[in-house]
């Protein structure tokens, strides 16, 4: 049995895929399946089925780890995107963290909602194909999707 914190394990797996993959596709693929255990959650509450409290806190908290790696990726000053958008994900990522603990301290089903749509819209952008004639010129994952959001 390994003593290894999961969200660490969870990172780590982020961080080699990412140099694997796609970074925009695998940014918006682990947004959509957050965004799918949410919505299967918010389904289940809304179904009246009775959920243990540690259940639900570990769909959100697995959530709000993957904005919690989203701010901390835009927070280094060295970061390529722009001051305006790095501030517009840290602004989206302090609401989700917001609403999760709005979720924790009243579990309601349409709480989930907004969780629910923040990550389809960003994963949406992150998967729109960006052409890209010069890879000196290719904008950050995050960054074209909070432009594609914005826009």
């Amino acid at each position: 049995m390994s003593n290894q914190n999961p969200y660490s394990k969870a990172a780590g797996a982020y961080v080699s895929q990412a140099t694997a993959t796609d970074q925009r596709t695998l940014e918006g693929t682990v947004l959509l399946q957050a965004a799918q255990k949410l919505e299967d959650m918010m389904i289940r509450l809304e179904s009246g089925e009775k959920i243990r409290l540690e259940e639900i806190n570990d769909v959100l908290v697995h959530n709000r780890k993957l904005w919690e790696l989203f701010v901390n990726d835009v927070s280094n000053p060295d970061h390529a995107m722009p001051q305006d958008l790095r501030n517009n994900i840290a602004s989206l990522a302090f609401f989700i963290f917001k609403r999760t603990q709005e979720i924790n301290f009243e579990t309601n089903a349409e709480k989930f909602q907004a969780l629910i749509s923040i990550n389809r819209s960003i994963a949406a952008g992150l998967m729109k194909k960006v052409p890209v004639s010069d890879s000196s010129t290719a904008k950050p994952s995050m960054e074209t999707a909070a432009t594609d959001r914005t826009a």
